[in-house]
């Protein structure tokens, strides 16, 4: 069974993949951001990029605003799995895949066999970092333009920023509910990452995932801030999936999914 199509875009399907990638995206962000990873994937991967309510082909419908219900939401539909799959996550999207894997843990669902958490802090990000949900729109979106990414530069757009300053606002909101709870280290690897200039995600602030995962890759830091990701591609990707195929050969393959990666 494969979860719900409506949920992610695979830009190259691959029904006979080893392992499915979820990756979610920041605030603002939407599917086609993971489009220039295509190139990067390896034949025994497939990259699912989350479409998330409230954008793109889920325009129409309200966009989450609350980190434990969309977290929810993700962890059902996730539930459906019956393969080896694992989650990764740029900012809002790292704290939403961390929090879906723990939903999924306590409900007994597979988890991800895998968690990858890019520029996203585990006890959460200071709330003066981030735009706030009372700013007025020229505030808000000043805030939003000091963190750079695609998001700031469609805000210079009158006529987009009509559009995605919704969106925009939901996702903040929704990242300023996040509530950090002391619980047991995740199981399953987990590979973390930083840009060593993100004025948002402070590489210190990386340090803490240590207490949280009992196979923990990292923090490991790169050149560049909040959106470092974006800037090297090629490398960041390659990076990810090694760890991948890291993890993957620790995990039992039915008897037709071939050799490991």
């Amino acid at each position: 069974m494969s979860t719900n199509p409506l949920w992610y875009q695979a830009f190259e399907p691959r029904p006979a993949a080893q392992v499915r990638l979820y990756c979610l995206p920041c605030a603002g962000g939407g599917a086609s951001s993971y489009r220039p990873w295509t190139p990067f994937v390896p034949e025994w991967a497939e990259l699912r990029a989350v479409r998330l309510p409230g954008r793109q082909a889920r325009h129409r419908e309200p966009s989450f605003d609350d980190c434990d219900t969309a977290a929810r939401a993700l962890a059902g539909w996730l539930s459906e799995e019956n393969a080896p799959y694992a989650l990764f996550g740029h900012s809002m999207g790292a704290m939403l895949a961390y929090r879906a894997t723990r939903f999924l843990l306590a409900d007994g669902a597979r988890p991800p066999v895998f968690l990858a958490s890019a520029c996203w802090p585990v006890r959460g990000v200071p709330p003066e970092t981030m735009p706030a949900t009372n700013d007025d729109d020229e505030t808000f979106c000043a805030k939003v333009a000091g963190m750079g990414g695609a998001a700031s530069e469609l805000l210079a757009d009158p006529d987009v920023r009509e559009l995605v300053l919704p969106v925009l606002r939901a996702d903040f909101a929704l990242c300023h509910s996040y509530q950090y709870r002391e619980e047991p280290p995740l199981p399953m690897p987990v590979s973390v990452y930083g840009g060593a200039d993100d004025p948002v995600t402070v590489a210190d602030s990386l340090g803490a995932w240590k207490a949280h995962a009992d196979r923990l890759t990292g923090p490991r830091l790169f050149p560049g801030g909040h959106f470092f990701l974006q800037e090297r591609t090629d490398e960041f990707a390659g990076i990810v999936f090694g760890e991948l195929a890291a993890a993957l050969r620790t995990v039992p393959l039915p008897a037709d999914q071939g050799a490991r990666p």
